[in-house]
């Protein structure tokens, strides 16, 4: 009887123990920082099997566009596809794909950073952004403080690696999840969605 209870205590203790899924973000928004692109195809994957996709079509500007992303984990890859129009005219002047890891262990790191950053502001679940710049592509992310209707104040001590940075519009808080660069093509690449 007592080898049994001390079985069945294990087993509780065990499953107290097993972490809920660690859900970050909602709502995703798809941008650019120097003019007109369509990202027709550019998916981010999670930790926890799922992900989100930021093909949104024609942005400009950054957050840019924006949509449900359903429940999102932790960002663990990015892929896909995004052209540069051409503002003077149809068509288009690049065409760009990537294919790559993101450290998610670091990037839990800097969302849990930015999700106890502030004195008093409580962010329900933040949103995940995908911002473009030729071949440049950004993975961010941000609770959305915005100081001019909330209180922003830093938590003394809350960020001593310095990953909280301002947004590229300057507008709020972000952590950079993901920085790296694409490939560049003047042609669309094979099999991309631009490719007709």
């Amino acid at each position: 009887m007592n080898k049994l209870l001390l079985i069945l205590i294990t087993l509780l203790l065990i499953a107290g123990c097993e972490q809920k899924p660690f859900y970050v973000a909602r709502i995703g928004n798809a941008g650019s920082l120097d003019g007109p692109y369509i990202i027709k195809e550019v998916s981010v994957a999670d930790v926890l099997g799922g992900g989100g996709g930021f093909g949104y079509g024609a942005v400009n500007g950054y957050p840019g566009a924006s949509a449900d992303i359903g429940r999102m984990g932790v960002p663990k890859h990015i892929e896909g596809y995004w052209a540069k129009q051409n503002p003077n005219a149809r068509g288009y002047v690049a065409f760009y794909r990537i294919s790559a890891d993101i450290n998610s262990e670091l990037a839990e790191k800097k969302i849990r950073t930015l999700q106890n950053y502030y004195q008093n502001f409580k962010g329900s679940i933040g949103r995940m952004q995908v911002v473009v710049q030729e071949e440049r592509i950004q993975v961010i992310y941000t609770q959305g403080c915005y100081a001019y209707r909330m209180d922003c104040n830093q938590k003394e001590g809350s960020d001593p690696n310095q990953w909280v940075v301002r947004s590229p519009s300057d507008s709020t808080d972000v952590v950079v999840l993901f920085d790296g660069k694409g490939e560049m093509s003047l042609t669309p690449f094979p099999d991309s969605p631009y490719e007709n």
